[in-house]
């Protein structure tokens, strides 16, 4: 009996190790991948196809990121060209096999897209200038030109840093290239080295405008090598200045002249500007928008100004100054938030402004409070406000209102203000009495009956009307030196005004 047992034990033995041969037998490694040639920075998707039933997987992947994976279906990237081997071990209980493909993937260079940038576009002779490389493609190889003229520079770095010793305007060029191909970027005039004896006198300021009293920063703006300055200021409180960043104080109304001569020890530049200074009185100034590049106020309260929609400072002034005046389409506009210099309750006040339009619709000019719309405490000036109404000026109230409209029957074509060149327009109130004078003429005068209180805390707006739906009745043209007294000017007043 007991042989009989031994000899089945053995048998069973026999029949588990047979078992353990051919589940080892059975366990074959496969697998596929998405797609075999790819560009560089591509991933793929690896799929075991493995018979046997494995648990456990290694992958090794030449070349990719993650070098090593146990997932059974592992996403590789491959960031560079070449060709590479996959490796998959699989195992069970019963042992381990392997599979090896050697050349299995591809990866090729991209396209080269030539790109760089450097760190100035404008140096002194004997400056440097770092050129950064920011082509894509994997580049391997870079070709840099820097010509001007018969001078010419070269360069096979990938970000050189480029020593300029002679005075030009250099054009630069890149060839950037790797095994599949290149491409050439070129830009013309992109660096000016400047001799570093040259100098070229160039000056600004914070504002082109200011009151009497008031002053000017100026800042110099010069090009190249200077180590003296001389400014000349025409009606300004000092006549000259060889501080590089003068600060000048106005004390008297007018529009002056500004130069500098900026030098060193061989060479000399000047630049003068013309009526670059706008000065105007003070007496009773509450604000002062000069708009030559700004909607906020240069006058002594210095209030700050919103845009609503665009206003551009592209065009000429009455001067033909380039830039020093504000233009308004049918969506823009700025708002002044309330504030004591623009509320004129029952009291004095003008305004004064420079319009330039050849609008057909209506449009506010100014507009004094007046969210509320009819009815409101509120004062405005308006042209085209109906097809005989060409030029009006209003003050309001909740109990009435007092309108200057000038018609072309009753006044005219000085009415029509809308003809393409540049008017004055002054709105004054004192008292009971309202007038309106274009060019310096008083056009018409009325009287009210009693003084409307024509403020509340409301905003002033400029280039628009605000109403109870919002901003409407957008101005289309320019508008220049908008001026703000808390006061009746006289004829002298205005004259001076229009004369500056």
């Amino acid at each position: 009996m007991k042989t009989k047992l031994l000899i089945s034990f053995a048998w069973l033995l026999l029949i588990l190790a047979a078992c353990k041969k051919d589940e080892m037998e059975s366990l074959k490694p496969a697998f596929s991948v998405s797609k075999q040639e790819i560009l560089a920075g591509e991933s793929l998707t690896f799929t075991d196809l493995s018979t046997g039933q494995p648990s456990s997987w290694n992958w090794e992947f030449e070349g990719g990121t993650p070098a090593r994976s146990d997932l059974s279906g592992p996403v590789v990237t491959y960031s560079q060209p070449g060709t590479y081997a996959v490796t998959l071990e699989i195992r069970n209980a019963a042992g381990a096999a392997v599979e090896k493909k050697t050349g299995y993937i591809t990866v090729s260079y991209r396209d080269i897209a030539a790109d760089f940038s450097q760190s100035a576009t404008t140096i002194k002779q004997e400056e440097s200038v770092t050129f950064t490389d920011k082509s894509s493609g994997m580049p391997n190889k870079w070709a840099w030109e820097f010509r001007s003229g018969n001078v010419v520079l070269t360069s096979d770095q990938q970000n050189p840093v480029v020593k300029f010793s002679t005075p030009g305007v250099y054009t630069v060029k890149l060839t950037a290239s790797n095994p599949k191909g290149a491409q050439t970027v070129v830009r013309e005039n992109l660096l000016t080295v400047v001799d570093i004896t040259s100098v070229e006198a160039a000056f600004d300021s914070d504002q082109t405008g200011t009151y009497s009293g008031g002053s000017i920063q100026f800042n110099d703006k010069s090009i190249g090598t200077v180590t003296s300055w001389n400014w000349t200021f025409e009606g300004a409180s000092v006549s000259s200045s060889t501080a590089q960043h003068p600060r000048v104080t106005y004390p008297s109304p007018g529009r002056y002249r500004v130069k500098l001569v900026a030098a060193n020890a061989t060479r000399s530049s000047t630049v003068e500007k013309d009526g670059y200074i706008l000065v105007v009185p003070a007496n009773g100034l509450t604000a002062f928008y000069p708009l030559d590049g700004s909607i906020n106020d240069a006058g002594p309260s210095k209030l700050v100004s919103t845009a609503v929609g665009q206003v551009a400072f592209t065009d000429a002034d009455r001067t033909l100054a380039p830039g020093r005046t504000a233009t308004f389409t049918s969506s823009g506009g700025f708002v002044v938030p309330d504030n004591d210099a623009m509320n004129f309750g029952t009291g004095d006040y003008s305004v004064s402004c420079w319009i330039k339009t050849t609008t057909t619709t209506s449009g506010m000019v100014w507009q004094e409070s007046g969210g509320k719309g009819s009815g409101d405490n509120q004062t405005w000036l308006r042209l085209l406000g109906s097809a005989t109404n060409l030029t009006s000026f209003a003050t309001e109230d909740a109990l009435n209102g007092s309108v200057i409209n000038l018609t072309r029957a009753a006044n005219g074509n000085v009415a029509a203000t809308n003809d393409g060149v540049w008017h004055h327009i002054v709105c004054v109130r004192s008292g009971t009495l309202t007038a309106i004078y274009i060019d310096g003429v008083k056009i018409r005068e009325a009287t009210a009956t009693g003084v409307k209180n024509t403020s509340n805390t409301g905003a002033f707006k400029v280039g628009m009307q605000e109403g109870t739906g919002g901003y409407s009745r957008q101005f289309v043209g320019q508008i220049d030196d908008l001026i703000i007294y808390k006061k009746a000017l006289s004829q002298t007043e205005i004259n001076t005004l229009k004369n500056l």
